[in-house]
């Protein structure tokens, strides 16, 4: 992929897919919040980098609490620690 292709979504976060396997996504205040040089052979156009940028926030929300939880584990010695 020699193009840029560039999406901002309704919830202010943008997205780039740059090179043969980058992919960039911005916040609402253009900050680089994901990157990755390894996207898969499917996220290669405009509908599927809009379906990642739309959903950013959700994930950004589930990774947060999936690590509060972890870091609560490990505060209290919950044998149950690494299975998350």
């Amino acid at each position: 992929m020699s193009e840029v292709i560039k999406y901002t979504s309704e919830n202010g976060f943008s997205g780039a897919l740059y090179g043969e396997s980058s992919m960039s996504i911005y916040d609402p205040d253009g900050k680089e919040v994901f990157h990755t040089g390894f996207r898969k052979k499917e996220i290669n156009s405009l509908e599927a980098l809009k379906e990642q940028v739309d959903t950013f926030p959700e994930f950004q929300e589930l990774l947060s609490s999936k690590l509060k939880i972890k870091a609560w584990k490990r505060a209290n010695n919950d044998p149950d620690d690494y299975n998350f």
